[in-house]
């Protein structure tokens, strides 16, 4: 859940903003109209920074003699859902630290690994995401289930027993995910595959309560605090009002892009987000089409840079 809910819907925002523009090359829009599940996939992944650049090289290198079932596609989808998920870190990560610092005095972190699970700060926002851009689960890929305490808006849990359920179908996926995993047959010796197992295993530490008390009963101090005085989601603001009627199927007249992005910069967070998001997948598209180098798309799109400022020491 964490890292999901205000990741898609970016992803898929920024998706409709270059299928839109007449910048982004034609390669991209074939590859985001074919295979934009493997985007959104890839928009709730991690660590892109250390594998975008290379595998944008080798998509660019082989587009033109690209045939189905080499993959060439399909990499580069997951290419530009890993941009769009770097765009979302680079904007709403910075201010977690301010606007939810008991979460960090408690020694959680932005991911989940630590084992407690997301702020309040990032669930707080995936609700107002659901709610506004996802209409409280009626635009797919959400269902309006999807925040319930134990999905009991949806007709199969009158058959279902889902407290019971529910950590049965978390260990197959867990299974389902090992077993993807290369490493599976590659030792015969106990003490590496244990190691490998564990360093690969993902816990779950997400609670989904959580996320149900924030959408049924949200707090209205914790409203304020991370959506109303940030400024978190703005429908006024021109990108967000592009993108939702896009996302209705709507192609506005007229529309000065140019203009929405300069202004985003100085607006809601999620324009901000959106913005930065059509900036890397445009210097990924100039990149892809040489007009750009290496080191320029490198720059343009921040690789490698972290998400947030380095604590001073002392």
């Amino acid at each position: 859940m964490s890292e999901h809910i205000t990741h898609t819907a970016v992803m898929e925002d920024g998706a409709r903003l270059a299928l839109y523009s007449p910048d982004i090359c034609e390669p991209f829009k074939i590859t985001l109209r074919s295979r934009p599940d493997i985007a959104l996939l890839a928009a709730t992944t991690r660590s892109g920074d250390k594998f975008t650049v290379q595998l944008l090289r080798d998509a660019r290198e082989r587009w033109a003699s690209r045939k189905a079932g080499d993959m060439v596609l399909e990499k580069l989808a997951y290419v530009l859902g890993w941009r769009c998920h770097l765009a979302s870190d680079r904007t709403f990560k910075p201010g977690f630290r301010v606007l939810d610092p008991e979460h960090y005095a408690r020694g959680g972190s932005d991911e989940d690994e630590d084992g407690g699970g997301p702020s309040n700060v990032s669930i707080y926002q995936d609700v107002v995401v659901f709610r506004v851009v996802y209409r409280s689960g009626r635009a797919a890929p959400f269902l309006p289930s999807s925040l319930d305490f134990r999905m009991e808006s949806h007709p199969a849990a009158t058959f279902v027993p889902v407290a019971q359920a529910e950590p049965l179908f978390q260990s197959l996926w867990q299974v389902s995910l090992i077993d993807c995993q290369s490493f599976r047959g590659g030792t015969k010796e106990p003490d590496k595959w244990l190691k490998m197992f564990f360093q690969r295993f993902q816990p779950v530490t997400v609670d989904v309560q959580r996320y149900a008390r924030a959408y049924h009963a949200p707090d209205p101090d914790l409203m304020r605090r991370y959506i109303v005085e940030p400024n978190f989601y703005d429908p006024a603001n021109a990108l967000v009002t592009l993108a939702r009627s896009l996302q209705r199927g709507q192609t506005p007249a007229g529309f000065d892009l140019p203009a929405a992005l300069r202004a985003a910069p100085g607006q809601s967070l999620y324009a901000q987000a959106l913005e930065r998001t059509y900036r890397y997948l445009h210097a990924a598209s100039e990149y892809f089409v040489n007009r750009i180098d290496e080191e320029e798309l490198k720059s343009r799109c921040d690789v490698g840079k972290p998400h947030v400022p380095a604590v001073p020491k002392g």
